[in-house]
């Protein structure tokens, strides 16, 4: 029979053992599930529609539904098996096993001892084997759907009864649903999430030990009781005749074995349903079998005695006996009625049913085919409702020709989608047309807008229509030009459609060539804009004479601000790359090169700059100087090698052309390891010097023991790859302080330093 506690909870399924073997076991789901018939549930449901006369009430166009379905408790033979292997793997049986063997072994030591039987016979406990489920006989119980009470989904339902209380538990449910009801279901059974909540309260019998009476003897407090059993045996003894037994007062002695704790006695009530007068009457039996067991010793000692042998000895052979009085223990094992009340929400129970089947269990009958079919046509404004252009309100309305329908609808921030719901026709272009008016902030009239959409929700996108969001920039070129045709101020004419028109507006703009990022034009007209925004730019230069380039034209568009580089005047230019012939070492940071171009004849002057640094990796650069005549091609540039701790500048050098510029400069390393640093001298200062044109160009190294360790480098910018001449003067001083000077003149990439 089924005990308790149970062994194994595992996928909504509880385990019990058996009570008496360990191979048997009993499941129970936690929570009930749709019954199943070849893996489809069983259930069916049937909806209704109204008439579409406008006499009846429905929801969605359906008037009603009624539903039937089973619902159990069953396991399945495969969940089965994966809780026998679960059950296995934690050597359940083996712990069950032990648990009976040692349950058995003191029911029979009990026995024995009561007999008077020398040997205990083994446990019959069956040993472990395969396991197997047992069938649950439940007494009664009821199950019970979970809905509303007194709601308006349910109109009518037999989902309350007693349960079958055999095999699987099946239960049938029957529901009748109102319109919203019916809705409400018939379109989550599409979706295949409903939810189902079953309750199921089932009684069955368990069998559990539930009463357990223990009388016990121990060893201890053995002064008191010696004294209470030599008063009562010495008083009460007149001879070796049972007669003098049966005087002795034997109760008095148990009485203080039990008072002073030598015996005592335990009722365990556990669930039995037993009362405390029935528990004082067991009390009472198990004190009458002490006394009964205390005359035995006395009898069975005294007997046979001298009277002499029974002053003498028969006080300790009685303390002997009572000190190892055998426990005695009585258990009743009650068979009880339990309950379980399984219970639980039956979740997308279509989840894994084909489409093709879904079909055969929920049905829909169409009472009015033609006019049920719904059409839900969504309308969406995307707008600019808390930025340029601040659109306040949308009205948008739509008509369906076909179906000879209207509908209106306003649009704002908080609600800038709408569903509209109507009748199919029978003859569906599905074509839908819209009329969108957009309202602006500061605008009384709307900007109207027209639109259709086929077979698909309407979307309507205001953007920035109406908006003029445009920035002109000046031409990155123009920052190249110097002299007097500098350009200081580019004037930009803007103008939209012709003057006398409603929506005619000229406005100009104000560029400057050292602002890069130009100046931004907004304009809203509330409107649809549907010619293009006109715009001229006229170049002022340093000596006030003005270019005025030729007319342009930009069209807008819905979506972001479009930025214009406004053309350069100057079309012509001349794009010089520019690279190294070897790199530099670390100490050389960046190399600048200015460009210079002068037409004379045109009163036109240009140039550029431009960086070559290890930043880079002294990737090659290209500087572009604007031209006036593209037959003049000639320029002049200089470079400057700025390292850590100087910065030497070349002569001009000419140029002409876009042929690639290898940069000149000539890498001297200077070689100082001859010069007995550390050892002769403490230190030196070496000064370099290079005439380069009308400038010289100078630098000064300190050396000593650890910088003399490696040559040293120093980078003259000369003008061609022909040879130069430096000098170089050197003063050496020792650890006294005394200066030696010395000089020389260099003129190849290498310098050797050596005292005088």
């Amino acid at each position: 029979m089924i005990t308790i506690p149970s062994v194994l909870n595992y996928k909504n399924v509880s385990v019990y053992p058996d009570d008496e073997d360990c191979n048997l076991f009993y499941t129970f789901k936690n929570s009930p599930e749709i019954t199943l018939q070849n893996g489809q549930p069983v259930f069916s449901g049937l909806f209704w529609t109204d008439a579409a006369d406008g006499a009846a009430t429905s929801v969605a166009g359906i008037a009603g539904g009624w539903i039937n379905f089973d619902a159990n408790l069953a396991v399945p033979q495969d969940l089965l098996n994966e809780i026998s292997e679960k059950l296995k793997s934690a050597r359940v049986q083996e712990n069950r096993r032990r648990t009976l063997i040692k349950s058995e072994k003191e029911r029979l030591a009990l026995i024995a001892k009561a007999s008077g039987a020398t040997t205990i016979p083994d446990p019959d406990i069956p040993p472990v084997g395969e396991i197997r489920f047992g069938a649950v006989n439940f007494t009664k119980g009821t199950v019970t759907l979970l809905e509303e009470q007194g709601g308006d989904l349910v109109a009518w339902s037999s989902a309350g009864g007693p349960a079958s209380l055999i095999g699987d538990n099946n239960a049938a449910f029957a529901l009748r649903l109102s319109p919203t009801g019916a809705a409400i279901w018939y379109k989550s059974l599409k979706e295949g999430q409903k939810a189902i909540s079953i309750r199921y309260e089932l009684k069955f019998q368990l069998r559990l030990p539930s009463l357990e009476i223990r009388a016990w003897a121990g060893s201890s407090q053995s002064g008191e009781i010696n004294r209470e059993v030599e008063r009562k045996i010495i008083n009460m003894d007149q001879g070796c005749s049972d007669a003098d037994v049966e005087r002795i007062d034997v109760k008095s002695v148990t009485r203080t074995l039990m008072e002073t704790g030598l015996v005592n006695i335990e009722i365990k009530k556990g669930a039995t349903e037993i009362s405390d007068e029935n528990v004082s009457q067991l009390r009472s039996l198990a004190i009458g079998l002490i006394e009964e067991k205390v005359k035995e010793i006395i009898k069975s000692r005294i007997q046979g005695m001298s009277e002499e042998e029974r002053k003498n000895s028969l006080l300790q052979l009685v303390k002997e006996e009572v000190n190892s009085f055998v426990e005695l223990r009585f258990t009743q094992q009650d068979v009880v009625e339990w309950s379980i009340n399984p219970q639980g929400t039956i979740m997308n129970f279509l989840e894994k049913v084909p489409e093709s089947k879904k079909q055969a269990i929920t049905r829909l009958v169409d009472m009015s085919e033609k006019e049920v079919e719904t059409i839900s046509l969504q309308t969406k404004v995307n707008a600019p409702w808390e930025e340029e252009p601040f659109v306040n309100t949308v009205k948008v309305n739509i008509a369906y020709p076909s179906a000879n329908e209207h509908h209106s609808l306003i649009f704002n921030k908080d609600s800038p989608i709408d569903t509209w719901h109507f009748r199919r026709p029978k003859k569906d272009d599905g074509i839908a047309e819209y009329t969108a008016e957009v309202f602006f902030k500061g605008l009384s009239q709307p900007l109207v807008t027209k639109g259709k959409a086929a077979y698909q929700d309407i979307v309507i996108n205001v953007a920035r229509k109406g908006m003029f969001d445009v920035r002109f920039k000046p031409h990155p070129i123009l920052s190249t030009l110097t002299g007097d045709n500098e350009i200081k101020i580019i004037q930009i004419d803007l103008s939209y459609k012709q003057e006398g028109d409603p929506d005619h507006f000229s406005e100009t703009l104000a560029l400057k060539t050292e602002t890069p990022d130009g100046e931004q034009f907004r304009r809203l007209i509330g409107k649809e804009i549907d010619a293009p925004l006109v715009y001229t730019a006229k170049y002022y230069s340093k000596d006030g004479s003005f270019i005025e380039m030729p007319e342009k034209k930009y069209y807008a568009t819905e979506n972001a601000g479009a930025s214009i580089f406004v053309e350069s005047p100057y079309q012509n230019t001349l794009n010089i790359p520019v690279e190294l012939a070897q790199l530099p070492d670390e100490s050389v940071k960046k190399i600048i090169v200015e460009f210079q171009y002068d037409d004379a004849a045109n009163k036109f002057s240009s140039a550029d700059r431009i960086e070559l640094t290890a930043e880079d990796s002294w990737e090659a650069v290209t500087a572009t100087l604007l031209l006036m005549n593209k037959d003049k091609a000639d320029f002049r540039y200089q470079y400057k090698i700025v390292s850590n701790a100087a910065i030497a500048k070349s002569a001009w050098i000419n140029g002409s052309g876009e042929e690639t510029i290898i940069l000149p400069y000539l890498k001297v390393r200077i070689d100082p390891s001859l010069l007995q640093l550390g050892t002769r001298y403490v230190n030196a200062l070496l000064t370099m010097e290079y005439q380069n044109g009308d400038a010289a160009i100078s630098q000064e190294f300190l050396l000593n023991q650890q910088s003399a360790a490696a040559p040293v480098n120093w980078y003259l910018p000369r003008s061609n790859t022909n040879a130069v001449e430096y000098t170089y003067k050197l003063v050496l001083m020792d650890a006294a302080g005394a200066e030696t000077e010395t000089g020389g003149k260099g003129t190849g990439s290498i310098l050797m330093l050596k005292t005088a």
